[in-house]
């Protein structure tokens, strides 16, 4: 049995919450912190360098948004495990984290005991998700059962993954030139897929991409 301490980034834009975190981490033995960010653009970076086991991710990030940096790294470097600890707790962020690949959900409301439990239990491969979480979900589980529907619907269900990707960064604020920089595509390329993604959203402006995107709970009002 190895004694390798399981390794850690953390990303997280508030410097008070993020200290707060690796202090907590560094009390425990088995943890090491290698690495830290304030922004998307900077955690693929570290990422990319450290090959952490572990990313401890909040989903509103400047830059690039904390789901673009998942559907990133988990195309990139699959082997990393993404606990996910957000203040978003409406299925609306929930459900297209995990669809997108978190290995966990946690809310920064949680136990900070519960980090330690939910750490060890995505980098065993298990799935993890705030008990607050569970507990909503399976009321609403309950009612939306009752109601004869258990789906909840995703707005950009027509998009190929790579079209959601773009769509992201378009409501972000990017331009073709920078998504195909941070996607490793070309700009032509990116004008492609962004074309396809607005016939079958049925958007014809990059503003019109930004009020869905905030319509939908995909980026911030």
């Amino acid at each position: 049995m190895t004694n390798t301490p399981i390794r850690i980034v953390i990303a997280e834009d508030h410097l008070l919450v993020r200290e707060g975190m690796k202090a907590l981490i560094s009390s425990r033995k088995g943890f090491e912190v290698v690495g830290e960010a304030d922004n998307g653009l900077d955690v693929l970076k570290i990422c990319q360098k450290a090959r952490p086991d572990l990313l401890l991710l909040d989903l509103s990030m400047p830059k690039m948004s904390g789901l673009s940096t998942l559907r990133q790294i988990k195309c990139e470097i699959p082997e990393t495990r993404i606990l996910v600890i957000t203040m978003h707790a409406s299925r609306e962020y929930v459900l297209p984290t995990l669809k997108e690949g978190a290995d966990g959900y946690l809310l920064k409301g949680d136990d900070p005991e519960e980090l330690f439990v939910a750490m060890k239990s995505v980098i065993k491969g298990n799935a993890y998700l705030s008990g607050v979480l569970s507990r909503q979900l399976i009321n609403n589980y309950i009612i939306d059962s009752d109601a004869g529907s258990i789906t909840a619907d995703d707005p950009l269900s027509p998009l190929t993954k790579r079209e959601r990707e773009i769509f992201q960064l378009v409501a972000e604020g990017f331009t073709n030139q920078k998504i195909g920089e941070m996607l490793f595509i070309s700009p032509k390329t990116v004008d492609r897929h962004r074309s396809n993604m607005m016939k079958k959203m049925k958007v014809h402006s990059a503003r019109e991409i930004i009020e869905l995107a905030r319509q939908s709970g995909i980026i911030q009002p």
